[in-house]
């Protein structure tokens, strides 16, 4: 699928440009190059250090941010497929910062899909969040936004379509190595002894990445069958002997996050791995395996 073919990714030294970089490497021998554009020298560094050019020489590196419209427009030119990963992603921060969040999710999209357009790129897969859908934050309202944006910018040539995973298991900012550092203390904060969370690991998002570029026809949303975790339960996984510390619900928080709206779930489809929502009810969907959902089967599987 990816032999032969050239991947630029935006924001790819994250968990799921990390992620994607491994496995790819492993499936696909004869992949021609890979880009890594990303603004933080650091982690492209760091990063570099694991594949050293000497003996990975398919990867290319740029620094690059996805709010230069030039620049991006200008380095994406060689690239057969374009994995759209950058963003600002920690919650707090971006409600601290909300025209800085904007700028980077909403504007360094609306630059990702104009350069795809201009450089006739063909497929462009979106790696969106559960938190997009009937959002209350300022991160979850900006990645709707980039959503809404990539599925009104396909053409005959250039197929946009979105990834909608949850919880990263163990990514950066996340609630695991959050956990596991206030382990020390030996007190763990939680907002709601009920709250729960979308949780996959870094192999099924990189596997769900593969699947969408294989299988993306324009305007579909796919979405991998995760595990529902409940928070409570995670910090008695990471941290046993600590005591659990109620502190509330922050203003951009919810008891439970869900993986499609009420009104996507008449374009709903399901095969053993996935959910997909088609961009139109009346779409007969190309990929294998997918047969119309009882709206009722999500619906248990997200309150469970």
């Amino acid at each position: 699928m990816l032999n032969h073919q050239s991947i630029f990714i935006t924001g790819g030294t994250g968990t799921l440009g990390r992620a994607f970089i491994e496995r790819a490497l492993s499936k696909f021998p004869k992949l021609k190059t890979i880009t890594i554009y990303s603004r933080d020298e650091m982690k492209q560094y760091e990063l570099r250090r694991q594949y050293p050019s000497t003996k990975f020489p398919m990867i290319q590196w740029v620094i690059g941010d996805i709010r230069d419209a030039e620049r991006l427009s200008e380095k994406m030119k060689s690239a057969d497929l374009v994995i759209h990963t950058a963003a600002m992603k920690h919650i707090p921060i971006c409600e601290e910062n909300p025209e800085e969040c904007l700028k980077t999710n909403v504007e360094g999209t609306k630059n990702v899909i104009h350069a795809a357009l201009e450089n006739e790129i063909k497929k462009v897969i979106l790696a969106s969040t559960d938190k997009a859908v009937d959002p209350i934050s300022i991160y979850g309202n900006s990645k709707q936004a980039a959503e809404k944006l990539f599925l009104n910018a396909g053409n005959e040539i250039s197929k946009f379509s979105i990834l909608r995973l949850g919880n990263i298991w163990g990514s950066r900012g996340s609630v695991v190595p959050l956990f596991k550092e206030l382990a020390k203390t030996g007190i763990i904060p939680i907002t709601h002894p009920e709250m729960t969370r979308f949780f996959c690991s870094e192999e099924q998002s990189a596997d769900s990445l593969f699947y969408a570029l294989q299988y993306i026809e324009g305007g579909e949303i796919l979405i991998p069958k995760m595990t529902v975790r409940k928070i409570t339960d995670i910090a008695e996984e990471i941290a046993p002997n600590c005591v659990h510390k109620t502190i509330g619900l922050r203003g951009f928080e919810k008891v439970g996050e869900k993986l499609v709206s009420d009104i996507e779930l008449d374009r709903l489809h399901e095969s053993d791995k996935y959910w997909i929502i088609a961009k139109n009810k009346s779409d007969q969907l190309i990929s294998p395996k997918f047969q119309q959902l009882d709206s009722n089967s999500l619906l248990k599987y997200q309150l469970n």
